[in-house]
């Protein structure tokens, strides 16, 4: 039984190269015409090196005017060091936990919260857009934004994760 199969494989294999001979050796060219195949002595030629071509970062380039990123997590307006009037519209991209993000707003001049609660967004790993409308007398601030840390069960008492702020003030 050992004996038959290599001489199976054998007839196969070469009943394969004897289907494929007439299909790779029909041509009319004659040896060395322009359209024959080159042999194995020739030697290839090289190719134009490719250039390179700028693309697109996938990682946004900060900005004094463009959006504060972390992780999933952004703050598109005020844009930082931004002078605007009351009520503000904060707006940006998140992800959380059953889609809430917390934010607070942090006086600079004393370092009290001056507002905070939470806004709706994207959840389980989607980004979708929060926005925020605040009423703040003149001043300076910071607004924080983050998701809160569920791994204890307790809604926003660990850690903050993915913390995104932003200062700004109010003219």
């Amino acid at each position: 039984m050992t004996a038959a199969r290599p001489a199976r494989a054998t007839g196969v294999v070469l009943a394969l190269a004897l289907v494929a001979l007439p299909a790779g050796c029909a041509t009319d060219d004659e040896p060395g015409s322009p359209t024959s195949s080159p042999s194995a002595s020739s030697t290839p030629t090289a190719s134009p090196e490719p250039t390179a071509e700028p693309t697109a970062s996938a990682t946004p380039t900060p900005t004094a005017d463009g959006p504060v990123v972390n992780g999933p997590n952004t703050i598109t307006s005020p844009a930082p060091g931004a002078e605007v009037t009351s009520p503000v519209t904060a707006r940006g991209e998140g992800t959380a936990f059953e889609a809430t993000l917390l934010y607070a707003v942090v006086d600079a001049a004393t370092s009290d919260v001056v507002a905070e609660g939470f806004t709706m967004a994207g959840a389980n790993g989607e980004v979708g857009p929060w926005e925020i409308v605040l009423d703040l007398a003149p001043g300076d601030y910071t607004l924080r934004v983050w998701e809160p840390d569920m791994s204890d069960g307790e809604s926003g008492s660990g850690p903050e994760r993915n913390l995104v702020e932003v200062s700004f003030s109010v003219v």
